[in-house]
């Protein structure tokens, strides 16, 4: 099923015997059938999309402008798909010529976490060398790795283009972004876009679970059917091995041992393979969630969804219109200014509810990252973040970007929890953060210090959650 609608809205009318104001316009693409078993992964690259026609035919050799963007989990017969029933832990996408999405695709087939990342963490953790440079000559397990950063997935991309003999010019949408954004607006602030080249496929990953189940009793309408713990990907049927540091033979990316100071000071579990229990590094493409010595998945039956894209963007050439164009970064409560880039998610103990309020119970984790989210404490280049959203997953309440120096907000996105039973309001379920769009962005060097704090209730204990900040940067020119 693709399913592809449009509707425009003019921004503007025509001025004397000027050409008329470029059109706002939206698509939506829905992407194959993606089959599931209750706790069952999904979390690998879909085969190219075709894009409509009518965007093919006008940004031949052209640059479209995206302005906004959205995803959900829907059905065949295009309804939404509860939280309560399939799970978008994360997606990510990528777009460009039909040959690149192609080659991208191709490339990423033996990657059972959804994306490979060259081998070592240099750039990652200070002090990092390549595999080639370490003292015993060894070479990391493989080569297949679980990717968390839009920076290794761009160069990712940029290489499927030279595979295919073009400009590596592509796009790339989402990252940790998954169900808690489902109502929330990707809109850019005026004169800003992210752009797609040439736009005639795009490769999208769902990393979907799926968490219908059988034996749950009826949703009633008080909606108190409980918060599925698929969610935190426990590690039940999977294979961690100590000595190599891989889950099921593959080797994480980032490995573990990529925690802050603070969180290895508080003995974190999600920092160390031998106390790790769930988290994304357990939530492999294929796997089940569930005991499996408690039910024969051949016996569940299979439930059918399909991912659906919604793309607003302008009808006219995206330089020629003078835009700005922006890249992905991310700022990690996990990380730690250019010691790491972070673990990418942490444990959140339970409070001790015999002497605490269960209002009270709130778990906090606060960090120094540089603003631009690398390690590089020399680069003082300037970069300003139009937009900026919190990624959280179930018990958080929000997530916010402080100027280390003064305490200055620059940004705090809150969590928004469905209160229903309807699909899109799922009670307890996070369905949405508030954003942070920016009239006029804040300019900084790279090298600026932000604080990153992120807060959990915890009256109860969640693993492998992630308290980041999505931001969305432009490099200021010299």
């Amino acid at each position: 099923m693709n399913a592809l609608t449009a509707t425009t809205l003019a921004l503007g009318l025509v001025v004397g015997s000027a050409c008329a104001a470029p059109v706002e316009k939206t698509i939506e693409i829905v992407g194959p059938p993606i089959k599931l078993r209750y706790g069952e992964v999904h979390n690998t690259w879909q085969p190219p999309i075709d894009f409509p026609d009518e965007v093919k035919q006008k940004f031949a050799n052209k640059t479209m402008p995206v302005l906004d963007w959205s995803v959900d989990i829907v059905y065949k017969n295009g309804s939404q798909v509860p939280l309560y029933d399939t799970y978008n832990h994360h997606y990510i996408l990528s777009a460009g010529t039909r040959p690149a999405m192609q080659r991208f695709h191709d490339m990423m087939q033996d990657a059972p976490f959804g994306v490979r990342a060259p081998n070592g963490t240099v750039g990652w953790v200070k002090g990092a060398v390549p595999p080639t440079q370490q003292d015993d000559g060894a070479e990391t397990p493989n080569n297949r790795k679980l990717l968390m950063t839009p920076a290794i997935h761009h160069e990712l991309l940029e290489q499927a283009s030279r595979d295919v003999g073009q400009a590596p010019h592509v796009a790339q949408i989402g990252s940790a972004s998954g169900a808690e954004e489902r109502h929330t607006s990707h809109r850019l602030p005026r004169g800003y876009a992210y752009m797609i080249d040439s736009p005639e496929a795009l490769t999208p990953l769902f990393h979907f679970i799926n968490t219908k189940d059988p034996s749950r009793a009826a949703i009633n309408s008080a909606g108190d059917v409980p918060v599925s713990k698929l969610l935190q990907c426990p590690c039940l049927n999977q294979v961690l091995n100590a000595t190599d540091g891989t889950v099921d033979g593959w080797e994480p990316y980032p490995p573990f041992g990529t925690c802050s100071p603070d969180f290895y000071a508080e003995g974190n579990p999600s920092c160390d393979i031998t106390t790790y229990q769930g988290g994304w590094r357990c939530c492999e493409d294929g796997k089940f969630l569930i005991d499996l010595d408690d039910v024969d998945v051949d016996d569940l039956p299979y439930d059918e969804v399909h991912g659906k894209f919604m793309f607003t963007y302008l009808d006219d050439d995206a330089h020629e219109l003078g835009l700005k164009q922006l890249q992905f970064i991310t700022q990690d409560a996990s990380g730690y200014l250019d010691v790491t880039r972070g673990n990418i998610e942490y444990d959140v103990p339970a409070c001790d509810l015999s002497n605490t309020r269960p209002e009270d119970c709130i778990y906090e984790s606060s960090t120094v990252n540089f603003i631009s989210g690398e390690i590089d404490a020399d680069d003082d280049s300037l970069m300003s973040i139009p937009y900026t959203v919190g990624h959280l997953h179930v018990g958080g309440i929000d997530v916010t970007l402080y100027d280390d120096d003064t305490g200055e907000v620059i940004c705090r996105s809150e969590a928004i929890y469905g209160n229903g039973t309807e699909a899109g309001n799922e009670n307890g379920y996070l369905i949405g953060m508030t954003p942070c769009s920016f009239l006029t962005p804040p300019v900084f060097p790279k090298n600026k210090k932000v604080r990153t704090v992120a807060r959990y209730n915890n009256t109860e204990p969640h693993t492998g959650v992630m308290g980041l900040m999505l931001s969305t940067m432009y490099e200021v020119p010299a």
